[in-house]
Order: structure tokens, then C-alpha cells, then sequence
């Protein structure tokens, strides 16, 4: 779809990194941007800074966790302009790299309620309008770690929940396919891109904490990929939705790592045919 100025926008985790860097490429283009994030000042700064550009920004304090108050922002934006052209679901946290078998259950609640009961929420509370309208763009954030097991491990926890974001994506499309050809859906698999991510801790809620093992440092497997800037990523993002990519990596490494594990998997399939 083309961007336009006049269409509206929501994107997650808005307050910094990714969505950050989304939400000023989209306002760059004349969209109105309804920023996300659960950090209030975060969120303040950059509808701010956006608004000085003369950009067309708001924000909103959501937990995506909480169906209902993403079920109200919607209802909120989508009744006060009419229509929702954009949804980016892309807020997420990883926490501490620990073995599967020693994550705790806390661990395994607050990364799966952000990174995939949220992406959850934000498609069940706006896709139903863009079926409705027709048209629209579902941008959903998932990871190099939901295309392969990162080497060294440590991530189990976080890799489930982006492998599911990829899951609930395809299937997505498949069903749009039907019911609303024109509405296009982007899977975003970011490598190494330098955001706060890392330090998703300070925003853990207090159900959620846990006394745990000291996290010890990943074994040093010398992988190094290529670092890619939130404002690239941005662009890669604007780029898809406007050319209808369904599948955008981040990086070539990233895309030759995905490529390892499909072509593994292809060659086990193949030998039980």
C-alpha cells in the first residue's frame, strides 16, 4: 500500500529503539502516529520531538499485555478518525540468558504476554477495522531468534515466543488472503540492532520478579554479525509495507542464519518422504 499523508498509525514499543525509529519514519511520510510504550517519559520525549517537526504524533500509555486497553485505543482512534491504516506491533523484552531448564516461570510469563499475548492483542483489537475498511498494513516485530536457535543458546524462552509471532503472522496471512486481500502483513526479523531491549528489565513488572541464579556470560561461539541502526531498520520497514514484503531481514547474515536451520529442516523432511 501507499503511504500517504492523512493515514493513521499505531505502533508498539513506540518509546524507543524500533518502534521509535518506525513511528518517525511513518510520521516522516504525513501519517498520524499514535505512539505506545508503557515508559511515559520515553513516550513523552519522542511525541515531542515529533511533534516539533511538525510531525502529527500522540501518545498513549499501554501495556500490551491488557486486551482491554488496547481494545480501547483502538476503538478510541479508529472512532476519532475513521480508519487505521498502519499497526505495528513491535513492542517486546528479552531477559537474562539462562539454560531453558533454569528460566524462571516469571521469565516465561512476562516474555510471552509482551512478545506474543501482545501481538495477539493488537491484531485482535485493530485488524477487525481493517477488514471492515478493506485496506491497512500489519507490521508484527519477531527476531532473528524466531527464524533459528541462537548459537550458545540462552534465549529459549524469547525464541519460543518470536517462533510463535512467525506461527500467528502465516496464519494471519493466509486468512486475510480471504477475507481482506488488500490488508498486507510484514514479518520483521532484527538482528543485532542497537536499542534498550537489554534492559527491558526496568520495566518488569513486581508480579513478574524472581530471585535467581546470577545469569552467567554466554559461551563465546565468535559469531559476529552485522549491526544495523533502528533508523535502517525504520526504512526497511516503510520500504515492505509499500512494496507488500512479507518476510524482511534486518541484515544478510541474518537471512543466511534463517537459511541454515530452513535448509536443515528441509533435508531431514526430504529424507522421510
Amino acid at each position: 500500500m501507499n503511504l500517504e499523508e492523512g493515514q493513521v498509525a499505531l505502533v508498539t514499543g513506540a518509546g524507543s529503539g524500533i518502534g521509535a525509529a518506525i513511528a518517525t519514519a511513518l510520521a516522516g511520510r504525513g501519517l498520524h502516529v499514535v505512539l505506545v510504550d508503557v515508559e511515559p517519559s520515553a513516550l513523552d520525549t519522542v511525541v515531542a520531538e515529533l511533534n516539533q517537526r511538525g510531525s502529527s504524533a500522540e501518545g498513549s500509555v499501554v501495556d500490551v499485555r491488557d486486551p482491554a486497553a488496547l481494545q480501547m485505543l483502538a476503538d478510541d482512534v479508529y472512532g476519532r478518525f475513521g480508519h487505521i491504516d498502519v499497526l505495528v506491533n513491535n513492542a517486546g523484552v528479552v531477559t537474562s540468558r539462562q539454560p531453558v531448564w533454569q528460566q524462571t516461570y516469571a521469565d516465561l510469563q512476562w516474555t510471552t504476554e509482551v512478545n506474543f499475548y501482545g501481538i495477539a492483542n493488537g491484531i485482535r483489537a485493530v485488524v477487525p477495522y481493517m477488514v471492515a475498511q478493506g485496506r491497512g498494513h500489519v507490521v508484527m516485530t519477531s527476531s532473528l531468534a524466531g527464524l533459528t536457535a541462537i548459537p550458545g543458546g540462552g534465549n529459549g524462552v524469547y525464541s519460543a515466543g518470536k517462533h510463535a509471532v512467525v506461527g500467528l503472522a502465516e496464519t494471519l496471512r493466509v486468512e486475510l488472503d480471504t477475507a481482506a486481500p488488500d490488508v498486507g502483513v510484514t514479518l520483521l526479523f532484527p538482528g543485532p540492532v542497537p536499542t534498550r531491549i537489554k534492559d527491558a528489565e526496568r520495566n518488569r513488572p513486581a508480579e513478574f520478579v524472581e530471585q535467581r541464579a546470577e545469569a552467567k556470560p554466554a559461551p563465546n561461539f565468535g559469531l559476529v554479525m552485522e549491526t544495523v541502526s533502528p533508523d535502517v531498520v525504520a526504512q526497511q520497514v516503510v520500504n515492505a509495507i509499500e512494496s507488500d514484503h512479507m518476510y524482511v531481514c534486518t541484515a544478510p547474515d541474518v537471512a543466511a542464519m534463517g537459511l541454515q536451520r530452513i535448509d536443515k529442516l528441509a533435508s531431514a523432511l526430504r529424507s522421510q518422504r
